[in-house]
């Protein structure tokens, strides 16, 4: 009876942990699959998106315990051979469940390591970005100077045209 009793304490626990991490685990994957949004090309965007990846990082190492602790109480009760020895069901539902949320978390952490390389990858590109505009403006600039300001006074005709040619 003490046995039953401790094992039904135990699931009882594991059904209440279970309820309150799903619902966690729900709002982070929303959260994950949320594609990263800014709104201005500029480095003090990036530590803003980087900050906000830093605290979703520190909720999700808050809940490593939690995970952790549900899937030692899965593990209990797939090896005490009074619980285990109710149903094939049953135990076929929590070696499920164990399964389901140890991928689902090791899902949560990949996801959350992707998007801060993704967000430190966008910095990258802009900083590429803005260079490659930077150099393109000048030459834009020195070509539009050259442009109104011909030298064609003394030109050939032939010379002329083959200098065309280049610019196509």
């Amino acid at each position: 009876v003490k046995k039953l009793k401790e094992t039904l304490v135990t699931v009882q626990q594991l059904d209440k942990n279970m309820s309150n991490l799903r619902s966690w685990l729900s709002r982070i994957e929303a959260e994950l699959s949320r594609p990263i949004t800014y709104s201005v090309c500029h480095e003090k965007e990036i530590q803003k998106r980087l900050a906000e990846q830093q605290d979703l990082q520190k909720n999700i190492e808050q809940h490593t315990e939690g995970v952790a602790s549900v899937l030692s109480l899965c593990d209990v009760l797939l090896q005490d051979e009074d619980a285990a020895g109710g149903s094939e069901a049953e135990n076929d539902s929590l070696q499920e469940t164990s399964r389901s949320l140890d991928q689902r978390w090791r899902t949560i952490c990949a996801l959350a390591l992707d998007r801060r390389l993704r967000i430190e990858e966008t910095w990258t590109l802009w900083c590429k970005f803005l260079n490659d505009y930077s150099h393109f403006e000048d030459w834009l600039k020195m070509a539009e100077r050259t442009a109104a300001n011909p030298n064609s006074a003394e030109v050939l005709y032939s010379v002329a045209k083959e200098e065309l040619k280049k610019f196509e």
